[in-house]
Protein backbone atom coordinates (compact mmCIF):
# COMPACT_ATOMS: atom_id res chain seq x y z
CA UNK A 1 0.00 0.00 0.00
CA UNK A 2 3.07 2.24 0.07
CA UNK A 3 4.17 3.85 -3.17
CA UNK A 4 7.99 3.61 -3.42
CA UNK A 5 10.20 6.05 -5.24
CA UNK A 6 10.74 4.51 -8.66
CA UNK A 7 13.58 5.04 -11.13
CA UNK A 8 12.68 7.31 -14.08
CA UNK A 9 14.15 4.94 -16.65
CA UNK A 10 11.33 2.39 -16.85
CA UNK A 11 9.48 2.82 -20.17
CA UNK A 12 5.76 3.38 -20.45
CA UNK A 13 3.42 0.86 -22.04
CA UNK A 14 0.19 2.33 -23.36
CA UNK A 15 -2.97 0.49 -24.35
CA UNK A 16 -5.55 2.08 -26.64
CA UNK A 17 -8.88 1.13 -25.08
CA UNK A 18 -12.21 2.45 -23.92
CA UNK A 19 -12.18 3.49 -20.28
CA UNK A 20 -14.22 4.17 -17.18
CA UNK A 21 -12.93 5.32 -13.80
CA UNK A 22 -9.17 4.71 -13.80
CA UNK A 23 -9.62 1.44 -15.67
CA UNK A 24 -9.41 0.72 -19.39
CA UNK A 25 -11.19 -2.27 -20.90
CA UNK A 26 -10.64 -4.09 -24.18
CA UNK A 27 -11.43 -7.52 -25.60
CA UNK A 28 -8.87 -9.51 -27.58
CA UNK A 29 -9.48 -13.07 -28.78
CA UNK A 30 -12.02 -13.86 -26.03
CA UNK A 31 -9.79 -12.33 -23.34
CA UNK A 32 -11.09 -9.31 -21.39
CA UNK A 33 -8.12 -7.01 -20.70
CA UNK A 34 -8.39 -4.65 -17.72
CA UNK A 35 -5.71 -1.96 -17.62
CA UNK A 36 -5.14 0.02 -14.43
CA UNK A 37 -4.85 3.54 -15.81
CA UNK A 38 -3.66 6.18 -13.40
CA UNK A 39 -0.04 6.33 -14.53
CA UNK A 40 0.68 9.73 -12.99
CA UNK A 41 0.08 8.06 -9.59
CA UNK A 42 1.69 4.74 -10.56
CA UNK A 43 -1.83 3.32 -10.88
CA UNK A 44 -2.39 3.61 -7.12
CA UNK A 45 -5.91 2.51 -6.29
CA UNK A 46 -8.71 4.67 -4.90
CA UNK A 47 -12.07 3.48 -3.58
CA UNK A 48 -13.83 4.17 -6.92
CA UNK A 49 -11.07 2.18 -8.63
CA UNK A 50 -11.77 -0.82 -6.40
CA UNK A 51 -15.48 -0.65 -7.17
CA UNK A 52 -14.81 -0.27 -10.90
CA UNK A 53 -12.40 -3.21 -10.91
CA UNK A 54 -14.82 -5.51 -9.11
CA UNK A 55 -17.63 -4.46 -11.48
CA UNK A 56 -15.41 -5.05 -14.53
CA UNK A 57 -14.55 -8.56 -13.35
CA UNK A 58 -18.23 -9.27 -12.66
CA UNK A 59 -19.11 -8.03 -16.16
CA UNK A 60 -16.49 -10.32 -17.70
CA UNK A 61 -17.78 -13.25 -15.66
CA UNK A 62 -21.29 -12.65 -17.00
CA UNK A 63 -20.22 -12.34 -20.66
CA UNK A 64 -20.31 -15.77 -22.38
CA UNK A 65 -18.07 -14.51 -25.19
CA UNK A 66 -15.24 -13.92 -22.69
CA UNK A 67 -13.19 -16.98 -21.71
CA UNK A 68 -10.42 -15.36 -19.62
CA UNK A 69 -9.49 -12.13 -17.85
CA UNK A 70 -6.11 -10.38 -17.93
CA UNK A 71 -4.98 -7.38 -15.87
CA UNK A 72 -2.04 -5.06 -16.54
CA UNK A 73 -0.95 -1.52 -15.74
CA UNK A 74 -0.35 1.61 -17.78
CA UNK A 75 3.00 3.35 -17.54
CA UNK A 76 6.01 2.36 -15.46
CA UNK A 77 4.22 0.35 -12.77
CA UNK A 78 1.66 -2.43 -12.67
CA UNK A 79 0.22 -0.83 -9.56
CA UNK A 80 1.61 0.85 -6.43
CA UNK A 81 -1.18 -0.53 -4.25
CA UNK A 82 -3.72 1.57 -2.42
CA UNK A 83 -3.36 5.33 -2.52
CA UNK A 84 -2.41 5.90 1.13
CA UNK A 85 -4.42 9.13 1.20
CA UNK A 86 -7.49 6.88 1.30
CA UNK A 87 -6.70 6.03 4.94
CA UNK A 88 -6.21 9.58 6.20
CA UNK A 89 -8.51 10.44 9.11
CA UNK A 90 -10.54 7.23 9.01
CA UNK A 91 -12.23 5.65 12.00
CA UNK A 92 -11.62 1.96 12.66
CA UNK A 93 -14.96 1.04 11.08
CA UNK A 94 -14.23 3.17 8.01
CA UNK A 95 -10.77 1.63 7.64
CA UNK A 96 -12.27 -1.86 7.89
CA UNK A 97 -14.74 -0.95 5.16
CA UNK A 98 -11.83 0.04 2.92
CA UNK A 99 -10.09 -3.26 3.56
CA UNK A 100 -13.28 -5.17 2.76
CA UNK A 101 -13.44 -3.32 -0.55
CA UNK A 102 -9.81 -4.28 -1.21
CA UNK A 103 -10.64 -7.90 -0.42
CA UNK A 104 -13.67 -7.92 -2.72
CA UNK A 105 -11.69 -6.37 -5.58
CA UNK A 106 -8.45 -8.35 -5.47
CA UNK A 107 -10.20 -11.59 -4.50
CA UNK A 108 -12.53 -11.31 -7.49
CA UNK A 109 -9.79 -12.78 -9.69
CA UNK A 110 -9.39 -15.82 -7.46
CA UNK A 111 -13.14 -16.38 -7.23
CA UNK A 112 -13.88 -15.77 -10.92
CA UNK A 113 -15.13 -18.90 -12.71
CA UNK A 114 -12.87 -17.92 -15.62
CA UNK A 115 -9.07 -18.20 -15.83
CA UNK A 116 -7.34 -14.99 -14.78
CA UNK A 117 -3.87 -13.58 -15.40
CA UNK A 118 -1.87 -10.53 -14.41
CA UNK A 119 0.73 -9.09 -16.79
CA UNK A 120 3.26 -7.31 -14.59
CA UNK A 121 4.75 -4.42 -16.54
CA UNK A 122 6.42 -2.83 -13.51
CA UNK A 123 6.37 -2.50 -9.75
CA UNK A 124 3.67 -4.60 -8.04
CA UNK A 125 3.07 -3.30 -4.54
CA UNK A 126 0.72 -3.97 -1.63
CA UNK A 127 -2.87 -4.57 -2.74
CA UNK A 128 -1.62 -5.04 -6.30
CA UNK A 129 0.69 -7.82 -5.13
CA UNK A 130 -2.30 -9.42 -3.42
CA UNK A 131 -4.13 -9.13 -6.76
CA UNK A 132 -1.26 -10.95 -8.44
CA UNK A 133 -1.38 -13.69 -5.80
CA UNK A 134 -5.13 -14.01 -6.39
CA UNK A 135 -4.80 -14.56 -10.15
CA UNK A 136 -4.37 -17.98 -11.73
CA UNK A 137 -1.39 -16.96 -13.87
CA UNK A 138 1.36 -14.36 -13.64
CA UNK A 139 3.42 -13.06 -16.56
CA UNK A 140 6.18 -10.55 -15.91
CA UNK A 141 9.30 -8.82 -17.10
CA UNK A 142 12.41 -10.29 -15.44
CA UNK A 143 13.39 -7.15 -13.54
CA UNK A 144 10.01 -6.41 -11.92
CA UNK A 145 10.02 -6.04 -8.14
CA UNK A 146 7.10 -6.78 -5.87
CA UNK A 147 6.25 -6.84 -2.22
CA UNK A 148 4.04 -6.01 0.71
CA UNK A 149 5.41 -2.85 2.40
CA UNK A 150 2.45 -2.34 4.74
CA UNK A 151 4.48 -2.94 7.92
CA UNK A 152 6.65 0.06 7.00
CA UNK A 153 3.63 2.31 7.58
CA UNK A 154 2.43 0.49 10.68
CA UNK A 155 -0.29 -1.79 9.35
CA UNK A 156 -0.23 -5.54 8.65
CA UNK A 157 -0.57 -7.14 5.24
CA UNK A 158 -3.99 -8.75 5.06
CA UNK A 159 -6.62 -10.32 2.75
CA UNK A 160 -5.06 -12.26 -0.15
CA UNK A 161 -1.57 -11.84 1.30
CA UNK A 162 -2.64 -15.02 3.12
CA UNK A 163 -1.86 -16.85 -0.14
CA UNK A 164 1.83 -15.88 -0.10
CA UNK A 165 3.21 -18.92 1.80
CA UNK A 166 1.58 -21.22 -0.76
CA UNK A 167 3.81 -19.68 -3.44
CA UNK A 168 7.05 -18.98 -1.59
CA UNK A 169 7.15 -21.34 1.36
CA UNK A 170 6.93 -20.18 4.96
CA UNK A 171 10.47 -18.83 5.38
CA UNK A 172 10.46 -16.31 2.52
CA UNK A 173 6.82 -15.40 3.13
CA UNK A 174 7.53 -14.43 6.73
CA UNK A 175 10.57 -12.43 5.67
CA UNK A 176 8.57 -10.53 3.05
CA UNK A 177 5.63 -9.90 5.36
CA UNK A 178 7.70 -8.75 8.34
CA UNK A 179 10.32 -6.61 6.59
CA UNK A 180 8.01 -5.03 4.01
CA UNK A 181 10.90 -5.03 1.53
CA UNK A 182 10.54 -5.39 -2.23
CA UNK A 183 11.91 -8.49 -3.93
CA UNK A 184 12.63 -9.47 -7.54
CA UNK A 185 9.78 -11.58 -8.88
CA UNK A 186 12.37 -14.15 -9.92
CA UNK A 187 13.21 -14.70 -6.23
CA UNK A 188 9.56 -14.81 -5.19
CA UNK A 189 9.07 -17.65 -7.66
CA UNK A 190 5.41 -17.13 -8.49
CA UNK A 191 5.72 -16.08 -12.15
CA UNK A 192 4.47 -18.58 -14.76
CA UNK A 193 6.05 -16.97 -17.82
CA UNK A 194 8.59 -14.21 -18.42
CA UNK A 195 8.48 -11.69 -21.26
CA UNK A 196 11.23 -9.57 -22.75
CA UNK A 197 11.00 -5.81 -22.39
CA UNK A 198 10.08 -5.32 -26.03
CA UNK A 199 6.96 -3.62 -27.36
CA UNK A 200 4.03 -6.01 -27.20
CA UNK A 201 5.92 -8.99 -25.78
CA UNK A 202 4.23 -8.93 -22.37
CA UNK A 203 0.77 -9.06 -23.94
CA UNK A 204 1.89 -11.68 -26.47
CA UNK A 205 3.26 -14.02 -23.79
CA UNK A 206 0.13 -13.53 -21.68
CA UNK A 207 -2.14 -14.28 -24.63
CA UNK A 208 -0.09 -17.37 -25.54
CA UNK A 209 -0.52 -18.68 -22.00
CA UNK A 210 -4.24 -17.94 -21.89
CA UNK A 211 -4.69 -19.58 -25.31
CA UNK A 212 -4.04 -22.87 -23.52
CA UNK A 213 -7.30 -22.46 -21.58
CA UNK A 214 -9.63 -20.34 -23.71
CA UNK A 215 -10.51 -23.32 -25.92
CA UNK A 216 -11.45 -25.47 -22.93
CA UNK A 217 -15.07 -25.58 -21.82
CA UNK A 218 -16.37 -22.95 -19.40
CA UNK A 219 -17.89 -25.84 -17.44
CA UNK A 220 -14.55 -27.49 -16.72
CA UNK A 221 -12.81 -24.17 -16.02
CA UNK A 222 -15.45 -23.24 -13.45
CA UNK A 223 -15.28 -26.71 -11.91
CA UNK A 224 -11.49 -26.80 -11.68
CA UNK A 225 -11.20 -23.27 -10.32
CA UNK A 226 -13.84 -24.08 -7.73
CA UNK A 227 -11.90 -27.18 -6.72
CA UNK A 228 -8.65 -25.21 -6.50
CA UNK A 229 -10.33 -22.82 -4.06
CA UNK A 230 -11.94 -25.65 -2.07
CA UNK A 231 -8.64 -27.49 -1.72
CA UNK A 232 -7.04 -24.36 -0.23
CA UNK A 233 -9.63 -24.29 2.54
CA UNK A 234 -10.28 -27.94 3.43
CA UNK A 235 -8.45 -31.08 4.47
CA UNK A 236 -7.29 -33.79 2.08
CA UNK A 237 -10.07 -36.37 2.58
CA UNK A 238 -12.80 -33.73 2.50
CA UNK A 239 -11.25 -32.31 -0.67
CA UNK A 240 -11.18 -35.75 -2.29
CA UNK A 241 -14.83 -36.43 -1.51
CA UNK A 242 -15.88 -32.98 -2.72
CA UNK A 243 -13.93 -33.43 -5.95
CA UNK A 244 -15.83 -36.66 -6.69
CA UNK A 245 -19.10 -34.77 -6.35
CA UNK A 246 -17.86 -31.98 -8.64
CA UNK A 247 -16.70 -34.57 -11.18
CA UNK A 248 -20.23 -35.96 -11.36
CA UNK A 249 -21.74 -32.51 -11.80
CA UNK A 250 -19.26 -31.66 -14.54
CA UNK A 251 -19.68 -35.01 -16.28
CA UNK A 252 -23.44 -34.46 -16.53
CA UNK A 253 -22.94 -31.32 -18.65
CA UNK A 254 -23.55 -31.55 -22.43
CA UNK A 255 -20.39 -29.44 -22.83
CA UNK A 256 -18.37 -32.17 -21.15
CA UNK A 257 -19.81 -34.93 -23.34
CA UNK A 258 -19.03 -32.90 -26.46
CA UNK A 259 -15.47 -32.24 -25.25
CA UNK A 260 -14.86 -35.93 -24.49
CA UNK A 261 -16.22 -36.97 -27.90
CA UNK A 262 -14.07 -34.34 -29.63
CA UNK A 263 -10.95 -35.49 -27.76
CA UNK A 264 -11.56 -39.15 -28.68
CA UNK A 265 -12.12 -38.24 -32.34
CA UNK A 266 -8.77 -36.43 -32.42
CA UNK A 267 -7.03 -39.50 -30.96
CA UNK A 268 -8.36 -41.64 -33.82
CA UNK A 269 -6.64 -39.49 -36.45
Amino acid sequence: MVRPRLPPSLPRRLLQTRSYSALKVKDTDRVRWLTLSRPEKLNALTLPDLDAFKSAVDDANADPSIRAIAVTGEGRAFCAGMDTHVFAGLSVDEALNVIRKVSNAVGSLRLSPKPTAVALNGYCIGAAFEMALSADFRVSYHEVQAGLPETKVGIPSVVDAALLPHYTGLSLAREMLLTGDLYPVEKIGFVNRFAERQEGDLERVTMDLLAKVTDLTPTVMKAQKGLNEYWLNHGIQDSIEHSIQVFGECFSSPETKAAVDKYNERKKK
